[in-house]
């Protein structure tokens, strides 16, 4: 179902309808492609929000959040159990689609289940982030009560970006054949899958303020070190920074962004501070869930640049 629709996830669950159409089902396909219908006509993630009002300042309208519904709840809280008394009870497993702001990369969310973890490993998606137990997302709600929840934040918002679309679409082909839905074999995807916790990340960094000039590289593609993510022209002294990637890893964010610019323009403006996070870089490793933030210097960029290492050790 697309809880949020703010560009791909309606065109990946018309495309997977399509396909699943043509195809010899073993169960049934309850799409919802339109769940939040009222805040979609008001062109806004929750109901009845202001311009550039935080997506976290929801006043009780984040859908996301409402589960299995209220009938006797606000407006949003009555979507919500109107919906779940459509499809609810009688579904065995929800795939969950939202789309969360384009500089960051689309990701599987789990909950931290060796099961699940074997499902995310399946399907192939670059990222797999695992979420803290809940009752209330309509995929924590499905694990809560001993079926499986699966959600996908897609990448882009407001925009309908056709390689999100088919990554969207290949993930959601996936998830029906590992579960039985669909037969035949999955198709490959993304190597290496990053789990959250088996992950090292490295920020970087504009070295002085000015605009960054990127390259249109896509959040959730593999970068060489050393290649170039863009240039960063000083609006202090005119010098010109070639800004590269400090390690071999995948884009986990790239572009110049800032809180709310899920809502509000200002925070996808290419203007930085010093400072500002540019791209952020993973990669694989084995280690464990505790976490050790180490700050230095990236010499070897030209420019020093402040790097954040966040590692799982």
């Amino acid at each position: 179902m697309g809880l949020f629709v703010r560009g791909v996830e309606t065109e990946v669950i018309r495309r997977f309808v399509e396909l699943a159409s043509r195809k010899r089902l073993r169960g049934k396909v309850l799409a919802v492609p339109f769940a939040n219908l009222p805040a979609v006509r008001e062109r806004r993630p929750h109901l009845r929000m202001k311009p550039e009002q935080p997506y976290g300042d929801d006043r009780g309208h984040n859908m996301n959040r409402t589960w299995p519904g209220d009938r006797a709840g606000n407006d949003t809280g009555r979507v919500s159990h109107a919906l779940y008394q459509a499809f609810g009870d009688e579904a065995t497993h929800v795939f969950d689609l939202h789309c969360w702001e384009k500089h960051a990369a689309p990701a599987v969310l789990i909950r931290d289940t060796p099961e699940l973890r074997e499902l995310a490993a399946k399907l192939g998606h670059r990222f797999v982030h695992l979420s803290a137990p809940n009752n209330i997302t309509v995929g924590g709600y499905f694990c809560s009560t001993g079926r499986i929840g699966v959600t996908y934040e897609c990448s882009g918002q407001y925009v309908v970006v056709e390689k999100q679309v088919k990554r969207g679409l290949r993930l959601l082909t996936n998830f029906a054949k590992a579960i039985g839905m669909l037969g035949g074999a999955l198709q490959k995807g993304d190597d290496p899958v990053l789990f959250f916790d088996r992950m090292a990340t490295l920020d970087v960094t504009a070295p002085t303020t000015g605009l960054f000039v990127g390259r249109a590289l896509p959040p959730c593609d593999p970068v060489e070190k050393g290649a170039v993510l863009g240039r960063l022209p000083s609006d202090v002294d005119l010098s010109s920074h070639e800004i590269r990637s400090p390690a071999t890893g995948c884009l986990r964010t790239y572009g110049a962004s800032r809180a709310n610019c899920d809502v509000a323009l200002p925070g996808h403006h290419p203007d930085v501070t010093e400072g500002d996070r540019l791209a952020t870089v993973a990669w694989a490793t084995q280690r464990g869930v505790s976490a050790v933030r180490l700050v230095g210097q990236l010499r070897q960029l030209g420019r020093s640049q402040t790097a954040a290492l966040l590692e799982h050790s």
